[in-house]
């Protein structure tokens, strides 16, 4: 039965138009427009609401006061917002050389940090205009007062985020919070393909779908993600059906078979244009994706050159947790009926994981013993296919394993 209740977005199965203003809320320079759209109403509100000032309180707030600070805050928030570019970017580059390149685009959606560098950034540019326009005589009277108390809500923000950014420098680009985040994101779209194996559409038939019209791929790169709702939605205006060819995360040539359908051209066009195909892969329907970046992490530690064991160890133990955090059988929820897709391939999932982390640790024996415990609870799971994969892989890895180390661990 399909387990409800879960966190996370992918689990709600939003619609497209939501994923899509999602995903484009995450960036940077998303985050630096609002603030700096907020710093200039601001200013244009302590424009409006000096008329409402009572008499006699501008002369207890000087002009010099409020021009000081606005001083202050334009000289200080430059520096710092060049400073915290350059940790961002050291932060980046050091995951990538240390951990693995994959995890950048985890720190691409930190909005923490997002968050500190937008506040900086709009605090700089209120300060810049604030002072711009009362070197122009805009501001005069009791419209002081209001730009003053403006000014304390700016300096309020900018130490609020100061403070953010010092306790985020703390773990930033270490292993344990990049880990943990990657863990995170594997987690929301594990729970997402167990709920939804096929993505809410029917299990993908090949034999049937091949005798369909076929749909070519018009780029080369990876399945990202697929908007079943809009392909649903074309599917049923033209009264066919979809088929995808492949999964998630998988790589297509230009002039692969991206899939079949029996409608029209308004069909292709939908598959072209609502199944994602880019350079990169995306965690949020590729549970593959975020078990590949700790696998790496893993294998990277296992290198001659760093030898450390104890990282494949935790690696091993966070893919156990992603994959052990759903104890239900798949019993799959037809949300979109005009659309097959493929199964999430749990015996894939295993082999590039666990797999491999078993052929570039099976010469320690804890690395071994760690991968041997997790095959075995995951062989209990209540999932059939994931329980079969787990013990024919530990049967594959048994075999390679040299005796000397295995009997280390028995």
């Amino acid at each position: 039965m399909r387990r409800d209740g879960l966190s996370g977005e992918g689990d709600r199965m939003l619609p497209t138009l939501f994923r899509r203003l999602h995903a484009f809320s995450r960036r940077l320079i998303v985050r630096v427009l609002l603030i700096t759209l907020w710093s200039v109403i601001a200013i244009a509100l302590a424009k409006i609401l000096g008329g409402v000032i009572p008499l006699g309180l501008k002369e207890r707030i000087g002009a010099d006061s409020v021009d000081h600070i606005l001083s202050i805050i334009a000289n200080s928030m430059l520096t710092v917002t060049t400073f915290s570019l350059t940790v961002m970017v050291a932060s980046h580059q050091s995951v990538s050389s240390q951990w693995t390149p994959r995890a950048h685009q985890i720190l691409l959606q930190d909005t923490t940090t997002h968050t500190v560098l937008a506040t900086f950034v709009g605090a700089y540019l209120y300060a810049l205009v604030a002072i711009i326009m009362r070197e122009s005589q805009v501001f005069k009277g009791e419209e002081l007062v209001i730009l003053f108390f403006m000014t304390i809500l700016v300096v309020l923000m900018i130490v609020v985020a100061i403070v953010r950014w010092i306790m985020h420098l703390e773990l930033l680009g270490s292993l344990i919070e990049t880990s943990g985040r990657i863990e995170k994101k594997s987690l929301e779209a594990y729970d997402l393909r167990c709920n939804y194996p096929t993505l809410g559409a029917h299990p993908l038939d090949e034999e049937r779908a091949s005798r369909l019209r076929e749909v070519t791929s018009d780029k080369t790169g990876y399945v990202q993600q697929v908007y079943q709702d809009r392909l649903q939605d074309a599917a049923k205006e033209a009264g066919a059906d979809i088929h995808v060819a492949r999964p998630v995360g998988a790589f297509v040539f230009r002039g692969d078979i991206l899939g079949w359908t029996d409608g029209g051209d308004a069909c292709v066009e939908s598959m072209h244009t609502n199944i994602s195909v880019g350079s990169l892969r995306n965690y949020a329907q590729d549970p593959g994706f975020g078990l590949l970046n700790l696998t790496e992490i893993a294998q990277r530690a296992l290198s001659p050159g760093i030898n450390d064991p104890g990282t494949a160890v935790d690696m091993t133990g966070r893919i156990a947790r992603v994959l052990l955090s759903n104890q239900v059988e798949p019993d799959p929820e037809i949300v979109h009926d005009r659309l097959y897709m493929p199964t999430l391939d749990r015996h894939a999932l295993l082999r590039e994981t666990i797999g491999a982390i078993a052929r570039h640790g099976r010469a320690h024996p804890e690395v071994v013993l760690a991968l041997s415990s997790t095959l075995a609870a995951l062989s209990r799971h209540q999932d059939s296919e994931l329980a079969a994969a787990a013990r024919d892989l530990d049967a594959q890895i048994h075999k390679r394993i040299d005796d000397d180390v295995l009997e280390q661990v028995i």
